[in-house]
């Protein structure tokens, strides 16, 4: 009788002890992650990638040395749009050093369109990043040479100007348009964002039309409604269109398109090159072309720079170089080209990895005319004549 009196009331006592735990638990719980993402999880003090910077929020710009604020002396062109010098970009995870830009030079004049052409891997995408400061930091970090657009050195300008500058002097048209665009709000908005953003006096209204008027303009079927869909509602062409109209609606001086046609079908690719084409003549904004397709740079490109580790190793006008390249990895490039009647080539061998440059021409592994000069020192830019410059000792054209 004493234990059925008895099992009751700690039936009793479980069942109010189990009503309180469910809230305790909770709260517990979502104190832990509270915490956990405010003073960081304990175990992230194992985690190797904290101790290099790999693993820390990126700043708002990327960092840039002392040497590469204070760059800056010598004449400028009077007709460059953007005029980059010797930009140097380096990663530092651990006690690695990995040089991603090891002295990219540009000059892209008002209205032209240079287009930058090299293997995966070979700088391209991270030295048009950090010239709007863009590069995530830290690990990222601009340690020398300087980039002009407007007259003022992007380097050195102050957080708030850069910030003004992104989007109406120079303006991005990112590879993966996915992460580029915002999940959350339509598209339509986020067009509109980057017209206010740097005409506030247009008005909403004013930036919604002209917002709609850049669907239109590049194609995208019903832009009314298009404007309402969320970046996950439309097709990766779609998308990498809505991120072309983002970065021509505000009118930038120049424009940075990286890789702009990778996710679109051949028919829309050749209207948005025909658009892009047509506004940079309409306009006189220049572009900075990112592709490994010299089908297109042949169609767009007035002039084209080859890279390799880092580094531009020839330049000169378009058809020229095509049709007689000078560095013997700009003829590699091209005969990796499909064409009729041509056999596919391929080039033997890899890049050098970025902390492991060599001291001298870092393409010697692999080409075919390397001699003992090219590994014993750095191989400096010669002029070929005619705007053509190449960082070669035997180049091709010694033969013509």
């Amino acid at each position: 009788a004493l234990i059925a009196r008895l099992v009751p009331s700690r039936s009793l006592i479980w069942a109010r002890a189990g009503a309180l735990a469910l809230p305790v638990a909770v709260c517990g719980g979502v104190a832990a992650v509270f915490f956990s993402h405010c003073l960081g999880d304990p175990m992230d003090a194992l985690d190797p990638r904290l101790k290099s910077g790999a693993a820390a929020r990126s700043s708002a710009r990327t960092e840039v040395a002392r040497e590469a604020r204070t760059a800056g002396g010598g004449a400028r062109d009077a007709e460059a749009a953007l005029e980059a010098r010797d930009v140097r970009v380096e990663f530092r995870i651990g006690g690695e050093v990995y040089k991603a830009a090891n002295g990219f030079s540009a000059l892209l004049r008002k209205g032209e369109c240079l287009g930058v052409v090299g293997e995966s891997g070979s700088g391209k995408s991270v030295s048009a990043l950090s010239l709007a400061g863009l590069v995530p930091s830290p690990p990222g970090r601009v340690v020398g040479g300087a980039a002009f657009c407007r007259g003022e050195n992007l380097f050195a300008v102050s957080d708030e100007r850069l910030r003004r500058m992104r989007g109406a002097a120079i303006s991005h048209v990112f590879q993966d348009s996915l992460s580029a665009l915002h999940p959350l709000i339509p598209v339509g908005d986020q067009i509109a964002e980057a017209i206010l953003a740097h005409a506030p006096a247009a008005g909403r209204k004013e930036a919604r039309r002209r917002a709609e008027e850049m669907l239109r303009l590049t194609r995208i079927p019903n832009p009314a409604e298009r404007m309402k869909s969320r970046p996950h509602e439309l097709s990766g062409g779609m998308r990498q269109r809505v991120c072309i109209a983002i970065a021509l609606a505000a009118r930038a001086d120049v424009v940075v398109a990286d890789e702009p046609t990778t996710a679109l079908d051949v028919t829309v690719q050749a209207r948005i090159l025909s658009l892009m084409g047509k506004l940079r003549r309409e306009r006189g904004a220049a572009t900075l072309f990112i592709t490994h397709d010299l089908g297109v740079v042949s169609a767009v490109c007035d002039r084209v720079s080859v890279m390799y580790a880092g580094q531009i190793v020839e330049s000169g006008e378009t058809a020229e170089i095509l049709a007689a390249p000078a560095h013997p990895y700009t003829a590699k490039l091209i005969a990796c080209a499909p064409a009729p009647g041509r056999r596919l080539e391929a080039i033997e061998g890899a890049p050098p990895a970025a902390n492991r440059i060599p001291r001298g021409c870092a393409f010697a592994a692999r080409c075919p005319r390397a001699e003992k000069n090219c590994r014993a020192a750095p191989v400096p830019m010669s002029d070929l004549g005619g705007g053509r410059v190449a960082r070669c000792l035997h180049p091709l054209t010694a033969d013509a």
